[in-house]
């Protein structure tokens, strides 16, 4: 029998986010598959769509669970979620987040498999507007923890767990933003990490997320975070340098990726989402865009205009 994988996805009033959310684990052609949402409370009609979804008949080995009510935050659900777990793998999705295509876990069990020694894969994700829009292939080189003490994350949508990892460690409930970065901190010093070299996720940009909204809080936090898990006080030029080309290289390492996507029908085919694409020739300039240093940048919002859908309807 195939290794069960199970999915937490902690949610909080993104009803217009959390069904793509939902279908783009079940749209994976990996079974089995146990799909947990822990939802803290939300008034948005969140609890009815969850209901709904819970009687559908999603087919042979896919399990679902969810609950709903008021939490202490992300990190607090998070906990409940693992706490559910019956997996021996782990994903973690945020409910404004996807998997990228239907091969995804499919593909990350596998890697575990092959790699006895290593504990978490990760790989690269796709940064979508709102609406689902295609703004850049966001990359990242493979995880080390010098990187992560000077702030250089990991996709968190991309990243699978053996189950004993997120057995031995959990979070601080009252913990509500750089949730991923603690995690990556906590779990870095004594987990191995192996990057899959594919896009894993689409990474949800909207004005709501916990980056737009608290970006000021959540630099100081990470860069105390940082310096209490033994981070240099200051960054030297040369890191800064390194780092500079590392994100130079990785946002034309993305055109490794867009260009099949946007000339290949069989990629698109196998999108786990309906995402579309204002213009090919706007994503190319987007991915080649080279002010990198500006947050908002990456990206940017897709301009208005005819859509080309590329992704399930």
């Amino acid at each position: 029998m195939d290794t069960l994988v199970s999915i937490v996805t902690p949610s909080f009033n993104q009803l217009k986010f959390l069904e793509e959310t939902l279908r783009s684990v079940e749209l994976q052609n990996y079974r089995p598959i146990h799909q947990i949402v822990i939802d803290g409370g939300s008034n948005d009609g969140t609890v009815e769509l969850l209901q709904r979804w819970e009687k559908q008949d999603h087919g042979p080995g896919y399990s679902f669970e969810w609950i709903s009510e008021r939490d202490r935050g992300h990190a607090d659900a998070l906990n409940k979620g693992f706490d559910r777990v019956r997996g021996e793998i782990v994903g973690w999705l945020n409910s404004d987040d996807v998997y990228f295509d239907r091969d995804v876990i499919g593909l990350s069990v596998k890697a575990l498999q092959k790699y006895t020694d290593v504990d978490v894969v990760h790989g690269e994700c796709a940064l979508i507007s709102e609406s689902s829009g295609l703004q850049m292939i966001w990359c990242f080189p493979k995880f080390d923890y010098n990187r992560a003490l000077r702030g250089y994350l990991i996709p968190q949508p991309s990243v699978f767990f053996r189950r004993r990892v997120t057995d031995k460690h959990r979070f601080d409930a009252s913990l509500k933003i750089v949730v991923d970065h603690i995690y990556w901190l906590q779990i870095g010093r004594e987990h191995r990490f192996h990057k899959i070299h594919r896009i894993q996720a689409g990474d949800r940009d909207h004005y709501g997320r916990a980056s737009r909204v608290s970006k000021t809080a959540m630099d100081k936090i990470s860069r105390d975070l940082c310096a209490a898990y033994g981070g240099p006080e200051r960054i030297g030029m040369l890191a800064r340098l390194q780092d500079h080309l590392w994100r130079v290289a990785m946002r034309l390492q993305g055109l490794v990726y867009l260009i099949p996507l946007l000339t290949r029908k069989r990629f698109r085919e196998n999108l786990a989402f309906p995402m579309w694409i204002d213009s090919p020739s706007k994503a190319i300039a987007r991915q080649t865009r080279m002010r990198i240093d500006n947050r908002t940048d990456m990206g940017g919002r897709p301009s208005d205009g005819e859509a080309i859908p590329v992704g399930p309807r």
